[in-house]
């Protein structure tokens, strides 16, 4: 007895100093890794030492790198949501009714940015109508404003920084438009976020609303710009497997909007020389030659815009899609090569912030003759 009892001892010793041990031998020792699990980007190893104490980095060094990091992660998240009904994880948390966020900070009113931003958004019209184009600016709201009813028990947004900015872009004269009322009204009757997926961004029924809705207000500068018709799109139910950035199963339904009889070309391809910020370079330029009298619009967008050019595209003999962060601080550059009639700025409430538009770069980049 004592003796199978000594064998079930070594071999419990042994797992675990496996379990220990086999996670340090197979360490990711590559540089310039990205986790797909939680977008973090890895400490490189000639960094350890540099960033703070050598000890501090070692240990985030070892805890980032660590063999299987990405399916232990998994694993954590997949027992607490299982168990205690928790989203463990470094970038979304859930609210009610199995709804999905993205964690929430706290909100900052940071008005003096919000000021240079306005400000800079009045020198880009400023420069675009001294040229004959017509220039629109288009608020997006986040997935916590639409459906604030589902945010976590205690969290309560007042969206000041919406609000400020509404201000300002009203005291310095921008003509902007606001998405939030018109995707509010159309989440009475339809899902415009999904419930888990992509907590960052609209899904094709709320990108064609909130598209939509900018083709409208773009008919009333240029009223030979065609709308979008349901019609001329076909509805495919399909499943997200994961939370995007996790491995976190979710098994979610979304409907995806196909158009029917597409006519634009996509032609990114040819712009092999394009300037555009290696950070941020999603590009992405098409062609209508069937409707050569349309205006060319060219559009500084963020992520919501990414994959859903197809709700625009089809209004407009040409249409250049610029990532906005850091590359629309060259408009002169865009509008000198792609000389467009119409000039498109977007952007969403959480991405308005320092991190993507350098209050420095707001304050102190200046277009000619604006």
């Amino acid at each position: 007895m004592r003796k199978s009892t000594t064998v079930v001892n070594v071999i419990k010793i042994m797992l675990f100093l496996a379990f220990l041990i086999v996670p340090v031998i197979f360490i990711n020792r590559k540089d310039n890794q990205v986790s797909e699990i939680d977008n973090t980007i890895l400490m490189n190893a000639d960094q350890v030492g540099k960033v703070n104490s050598l000890s501090d980095d070692t240990e985030v060094y070892l805890s980032q790198h660590i063999g299987f990091r990405d399916r232990m992660l998994t694993k954590y998240i997949d027992v607490n949501d299982k168990a205690f009904n928790m989203l463990i994880h470094p970038q979304y948390e859930y609210g009610k009714e199995g709804y999905v966020f993205f964690k929430m900070p706290a909100e900052k009113q940071d008005t003096g940015y919000l000021k240079a931003f306005a400000r800079f958004t009045k020198r880009m019209q400023k420069y675009c109508n001294k040229r004959d184009i017509y220039f629109l600016y288009c608020i997006n709201p986040d997935k916590t404003e639409i459906y604030s009813e589902y945010l976590p028990a205690g969290v309560n947004l007042t969206y000041f920084r919406q609000r400020y900015l509404r201000v300002m872009l009203d005291k310095y004269g921008v003509n902007y438009m606001d998405n939030v009322p018109v995707l509010e009204e159309a989440a009475k009757s339809q899902q415009v976020f999904n419930i888990k997926y992509d907590a960052g961004h609209w899904n094709d029924t709320g990108a064609y609303v909130g598209m939509s809705n900018i083709l409208s207000e773009l008919a009333k500068y240029d009223p030979s710009i065609p709308q979008n018709k349901r019609e001329d799109y076909t509805a495919v139910e399909s499943v997200n497997e994961y939370l995007p950035l996790s491995y976190f199963k979710i098994n979610e339904p979304t409907v995806t909007l196909t158009r029917n009889k597409p006519e634009a070309i996509d032609i990114s391809s040819q712009d092999t020389d394009v300037r555009i910020n290696p950070m941020y370079n999603d590009f992405s330029h098409y062609v209508n030659p069937k409707h050569k009298k349309l205006p060319r619009i060219l559009i500084f967008r963020g992520s919501y815009f990414l994959g859903r050019e197809k709700f625009m595209t089809e209004s407009f003999s040409e249409s250049i899609f610029v990532h906005s962060y850091e590359n629309v601080f060259n408009l002169e550059y865009f509008v000198e090569r792609y000389k467009p009639d119409i000039v498109l700025f977007e952007s969403v409430e959480y991405a308005t912030i320092n991190t993507y538009f350098s209050k420095e770069k707001l304050k102190t980049v200046k277009f000619v003759k604006s």
